[in-house]
């Protein structure tokens, strides 16, 4: 099985080298290409095979990944009109682009939707997926095999796009300035980087696994670690005061709002 990404920028490159890694396919059953010819060529050297256009991509390829900006969409179905796609896969990271269009702008009735996020660098991302109808369950699978590269996958209506766009594709960066927020407190304290940085992070990454293990509303361990008249209340109440909960929440949906001002 050949495999084609159209984009080796942020997206295309984690999926380039997730799949190189991975072993699931040697690089010469990988072909890619790229507006900015340099970002792509950079990879001939590990055996990766460069297209020199996105039509020729298409048709050395059964599964292709749509890695490109939404606003250079057109420009991209336009280059690949008139190839034969019957029974390709597209697999589209583009924000906002359905999968119906992907579908009448390619010729092919199997297309995916998906919205990766930064995790996938190391094959711990979270990927929503949607499916076109035209999928059966087998071949859903053969799909999902190669989107475990990446990490967890999770089928989803394509309607949620927007929404899963907004938690887990944004969330890592939203998790990122809190991190770094927790860190600067540690420093104001009088903690060094290094041990502010472990305390921070090694906190968060066991929190989230007691969560995912036990399975919990966030809730009931906050009430185990607040104690009556105690130090965690007078934070709590502090990020209460504030409004922590209503800046996260809107954070998360003037996103998803702007995930869909992109549809079309």
């Amino acid at each position: 099985m050949g495999v084609g990404i159209i984009g080796v920028g942020n997206i295309g490159k984690i999926i380039l080298e997730r799949l190189l890694i991975s072993g699931r396919f040697s690089p010469e059953e990988i072909v890619i290409y790229n507006r900015t010819r340099s970002k792509a060529q950079k990879y001939a050297d590990r055996g990766v095979k460069i297209a020199p256009d996105n039509k020729t991509l298409v048709e050395k390829s059964d599964v292709v990944f749509l890695c490109v900006k939404p606003q250079d969409s057109d420009a991209m179905f336009s280059q690949i009109e008139g190839v034969d796609t019957q029974g390709k896969i597209f697999i589209s990271t583009m924000v906002g682009i359905k999968m119906s269009q992907i579908s009448e702008r390619t010729g092919s009735k199997y297309t995916v939707r998906i919205m990766p996020n930064v995790p996938a660098m190391i094959g711990k991302g979270i990927t929503p997926t949607s499916f076109s109808k035209a999928f059966d369950q087998e071949e859903k699978e053969k799909v999902i095999q190669i989107l475990e590269t990446l990490g967890k996958v999770v089928e989803v209506p394509e309607k949620y796009m927007a929404a899963v766009t907004s938690i887990s594709g944004s969330g890592p960066a939203f998790v990122f300035v809190l991190i770094e927020s927790l860190i600067d407190a540690g420093l104001r304290l009088g903690l060094s980087y290094d041990l502010s940085r472990e305390l921070v992070i090694e906190t968060l990454k066991g929190s989230a696994e007691l969560l995912q293990v036990m399975g919990n509303h966030p809730g009931e361990f906050r009430h185990i670690v607040t104690s009556p008249a105690g130090t965690t209340i007078e934070g709590i109440y502090s990020l209460e005061r504030e409004g922590i909960r209503g800046i996260l929440m809107k954070a998360i949906y003037d996103t998803y709002k702007k995930a869909k001002q992109f549809e079309r």
